[in-house]
């Protein structure tokens, strides 16, 4: 049975969603890791994939703090080792970090069900729109694969077999209905992402198992 390891938060930005679904629909046994567990340490873990998941917590140049420094760490060890990573969004840029790019803090939060500018190496099950909340942005480190970018930032790369996917394509949009709740956003650009989410829902799942296959294939 392939096994994969999540590190994410406990109780915030840690639903699975449609990536939980396709460990399921793919047979994968999925082991937990949480930041709140301090100090944390993948030394003894055993998986052939690591997801790290999203997180209020930054990397961007002037506010990555010591938990988040021990991160990229942890993420560079990883990769280092040539096994698979998977970076969603925060996780995208700990990867962009722990391989020689760059994070920057933008003027505001970016939120969006939209299509990215895609590269002629992106992959066909890129397309479409994706669910997009952040307010850090990353520049892909030297000789990455970059496939899709926004106006403010590179958005898909690899390097390898780590990927850096900044768009939540774990969302569903009663998950982003959680998350606004959670951190008291209410605002259009979040009740738009919720429409497109709930309009394309089936799609956007199938979408992102197409992604998630192609990348572990």
């Amino acid at each position: 049975m392939k096994r994969a390891v999540v590190l994410s938060h406990r109780a915030v930005a840690h639903e699975l969603g449609n990536i939980g679904t396709w460990f399921e629909l793919r047979g994968y046994e999925v082991e937990h890791v949480y930041r709140e567990d301090s100090p944390v340490s993948l030394d003894h873990v055993e998986g052939d994939v690591l997801f790290v998941l999203g997180s209020p917590s930054s990397v961007a140049d002037g506010h990555c703090l010591a938990p988040a420094q021990q991160e990229i760490e942890l993420v560079r060890q990883w990769v280092s080792s040539g096994r698979q990573f998977v970076g969603i969004c925060f996780g995208a840029q700990v990867l962009a970090c722990a391989l020689g790019g760059s994070v920057r803090r933008m003027d505001g939060t970016f939120r969006a069900f939209t299509e990215m500018t895609l590269t002629p190496s992106a992959p066909e099950v890129v397309q479409g729109n994706w669910a997009v909340w952040h307010e850090d942005a990353i520049a892909a480190p030297v000789g990455a694969e970059v496939m899709a970018r926004l106006p403010h930032a590179d958005t898909l790369f690899r390097m390898g077999n780590a990927w850096g996917i900044q768009p939540h394509i774990e969302f569903t949009s009663e998950i982003v209905e959680r998350l606004a709740t959670t951190f008291k956003v209410d605002s259009p650009d979040v009740a738009a992402l919720v429409d497109g989410l709930r309009a394309s829902e089936a799609d956007h799942a199938r979408r992102t198992h197409e992604l998630l296959d192609y990348i572990t294939n």
